[in-house]
Formats: C-alpha cells, sequence, structure tokens
C-alpha cells in the first residue's frame, strides 16, 4: 500500500508569557520577553490516526505557572477525533508538557525510543538539574503501559504506518523523535 495523505492538527492546550532567561535552565545572556505555546498534535489519513503527544492537566499547568486552556485529550474533539478511540500515540519525548494525560487514551499503544526510558528510569535522573522537566507520575504511567503491553519501543528511525515515519534525533533528550508526515502539499515534519 502508498503511502496515504495525512492532514495535520496542532492543537493549543496551554500557554505562558514570561521571560527567556527563566525559561532555560542556565537562564539566557540575551533575556527578554518570551512566550510559549503548548500543543498537542493529531495527524489523520483516510486509514489512520494517531495523536503525537498528549500534553499536561490543568494541575500540573497550576503547579508550573502556566495558563490552561483546555484538556488536551478531549481538545481533539474540536477536529473530530475521540482520545477514546486513538489507537497510535507516539511521544516525542517524556518531559511534562509532553508526556502526561496517558490514562485519556484507554485504547492506545504508545510509540517512544528506548533510549527515551532508558534516560527516564536511569542514573540521569538522581540530578534534580536533569529531572525538573519530567514527572515521576508520568513516567510512571508509561511503565504501567509496558507491562499492560501497550508500549511499542522503536530503536531509532523507522516507519509507522505508510506516510509516517519516526525518527530519532535526540538533543533535547536523548531519545526525542520527530515525525515525517506525507500531506497533499508534501513531506512535513514534526
Amino acid at each position: 500500500m502508498g503511502a496515504e495523505a495525512f492532514e495535520i492538527f496542532a492543537i493549543k492546550y496551554a500557554e505562558r508569557s514570561g521571560h527567556r532567561g527563566e525559561m532555560f535552565v542556565r537562564g539566557d545572556p540575551h533575556d527578554g520577553p518570551l512566550d510559549m505555546d503548548y500543543f498537542v498534535w493529531a495527524l489523520r489519513s483516510p486509514s489512520h490516526t494517531i495523536v503525537v503527544d498528549t500534553g499536561f492537566g490543568e494541575p500540573e499547568a497550576a503547579r508550573r505557572k502556566r495558563t490552561f486552556l483546555r484538556d488536551p485529550a478531549s481538545s481533539l474533539a474540536l477536529v473530530g477525533i475521540d482520545a477514546a478511540t486513538v489507537t497510535d500515540v507516539v511521544l516525542t519525548h517524556m518531559h511534562y508538557d509532553h508526556a502526561g494525560n496517558l490514562d485519556s487514551f484507554p485504547a492506545a499503544r504508545f510509540h517512544i525510543q528506548d533510549v527515551e526510558v532508558q534516560y527516564v528510569t536511569g542514573r540521569s535522573m538522581s540530578h534534580e538539574s536533569l529531572r525538573h522537566s519530567f514527572r515521576l507520575d508520568d513516567v510512571l504511567g508509561l511503565i504501567r503501559k509496558v507491562y499492560d503491553d501497550r508500549v511499542v519501543f522503536h530503536r531509532g528511525d523507522g516507519q509507522l504506518v505508510p506516510g509516517v515515519s519516526l525518527h530519532l534525533i535526540g538533543g533535547h533528550t536523548p531519545g526525542q523523535q520527530s515525525l515525517r508526515v506525507n500531506t497533499r502539499r508534501g513531506q512535513v515534519v514534526v
């Protein structure tokens, strides 16, 4: 079967206002105003619906002083997607703003890179400066999904479905991955 064309939806669920110096681990010498928006993504073709990242919830927004606009999972309904029926969720990495709300996707398999799970469960997390962007409950939630046979581990690049490939890019976290998506207008990287 050839690669289908996907529609891509970016759904904003939270935001924050601040300064560059407070948004980077060691500050930023070019301090100035910097706003940040938080999104989950949905990819839809005639045969497949894939959610990319699952966001965070209202309690985490309050804890981190983010403006919470809407629940990421229920926001998918804005584009006609029921989170309860989604069968594939790609977690680009395990930071709190990408990997919460896993239980909002009861039918999903979660796709993640091996090295990302090794990182968030390994010795690096004994350093507060490295673990501050992760939530233990999100990591434990993913591990529970492993024990429920609902996690698909990837080792590097590969095809998810025709028209969507995963690419290990690292950098932001060791196991960060992106997706290349076939659309009517050409290839798009998410």
